[in-house]
């Protein structure tokens, strides 16, 4: 996605210049996040193209670039092959972390189109399925997956014949990224959809198959149950209320920024690669965009990386744009889009489970509404759940107007 973004910027500045997109994936760019959403209620795979070579690009897919030589301003390709540079886009994404085991082969670590297409094949079998971690693709993936075990169609199965279960060390869904009353909201709407949900597990292990998978899981570090198997001398293989076999595991366990080639070639990688307002690394002539990129936000203050739709797309058209000579700067307001099932979450700037929370309504959301997050006294962000559509008046307020509204004002840009 930050590839197109970036030869879109390109051609908003530069009608003539030569583009090329080398990528190691099979397919030329597409959108990801109906990979857990959409592609599973309903939208035709051929609506996540993103039809790049259509404003001249030339794209060439299957391609690794393995390193390069910032001083002849070349790249080198697998098999040898060095392709030169004018201007030079790190839009390298992240990898996702990955289970371990005997069977970790045959876990789907989802984060591709292939991987997509290997989970439908799988759902459509039926069986009982395994989702672990607790974030985003988890999340979503169990909302989506419900819905679709219960769709009145001859591709997928019955309700009653796919069993979902979400695995996760944390005590609630999403919480290394929303305050507790959002997580409890969501950990109720999957219970009540069908999902059976396993907080406080980590899985150690991924054995068996290739027809049935097993779990070996241990209690998460912090909870009572790792407590008390550590003063038993035994963390390995407590036993929760869980199946031991699965027909399909599928890991959505985070991701890791794919900063090798800037750190070989002497870039400043802090946890992802530094670039200024510009999305330009310290060589001018080398910039990063997208999962990859960590960049200022002023509203925050500090560098920070962010791996979501909406930065991958603005940071690569803002890259784009600074690559062919325009004079830009990068000052988002982080946005996050979510949906779980028919459950909508929008969100500005970066909560973290440790922020204040002013909700209306007040306590437990349930309906609709929003929530101000407070770090310190200060705005951090704000939450709205199932208003989709809504955000983009109050992130104009908090980034042109006035950084900090109190919730009566949200509400009133709201409605």
């Amino acid at each position: 996605m930050t590839a197109d973004a970036a030869v879109r910027g390109i051609r908003s500045v530069d009608e003539e210049g030569t583009i090329l997109v080398l990528t190691d994936e099979p397919h030329p760019p597409y959108d990801r996040p109906p990979l857990s959403k959409g592609l599973w209620t309903g939208d035709d795979e051929e609506r996540i193209w993103r039809e790049t070579g259509d404003v001249g690009a030339r794209i060439r897919t299957g391609c690794r670039v393995e390193s390069m030589d910032r001083e002849a301003r070349e790249v080198q390709i697998r098999g040898g092959e060095r392709v030169g540079y004018e201007r030079l886009l790190l839009a390298t994404g992240a990898r996702p972390r990955t289970l371990n085991g005997p069977a970790a082969d045959q876990v789907i670590h989802f984060r591709t189109l292939e991987d997509f297409r290997a989970l439908r094949h799988r759902v459509r079998q039926g069986g009982r399925l395994a989702l672990v971690g607790g974030g985003f693709i988890g999340c979503e993936l169990a909302g989506s997956l419900i819905r679709t075990s219960g769709a009145e169609s001859e591709e997928y199965p019955p309700p009653e014949e796919m069993e979902i279960h979400l695995i996760y060390p944390e005590s609630l869904p999403l919480e290394r990224s929303l305050p507790g009353p959002f997580g409890e909201l969501l950990a109720r709407h999957l219970e009540s959809v069908g999902v059976a949900l396993h907080p406080g597990w980590a899985v150690s292990e991924v054995g068996g198959g290739p027809e049935q998978l097993e779990l070996q899981v241990e209690p998460a570090k912090g909870t009572p149950d790792a407590e008390t198997a550590s003063l038993a001398g035994d963390r390995s293989r407590p036993r929760p209320d869980m199946p031991a076999g699965f027909d399909t595991v599928v890991a959505g366990l985070g991701v890791d920024p794919r900063v090798e080639l800037a750190r070989e070639a002497g870039l400043e990688v802090d946890e992802g690669i530094v670039v200024d307002a510009s999305l330009r690394t310290a060589d001018p002539r080398v910039f990063a965009a997208g999962d990859v990129a960590r960049f200022p936000v002023p509203f925050l203050g500090g560098l920070h990386r962010v791996e979501h739709e909406e930065h991958a797309n603005e940071s690569g058209l803002t890259a784009g744009q600074a690559m062919a000579g325009q004079q830009v700067s990068y000052e988002p307001l982080p946005y996050v889009y979510s949906g779980v099932g028919p459950l909508t979450l929008e969100i500005l700037g970066l909560p973290s489970p440790d922020d204040q929370v002013e909700a209306a309504p007040p306590g437990s959301p349930e309906g609709v509404g929003l929530a101000r997050i407070l770090r310190e006294g200060r705005i951090t962000g704000v939450l709205i759940w199932n208003r989709p559509g809504r955000a983009h008046r109050i992130r104009r307020r908090l980034l042109d107007d006035d950084p900090d509204p109190t919730l009566d004002e949200l509400k009133q840009i709201l409605d």
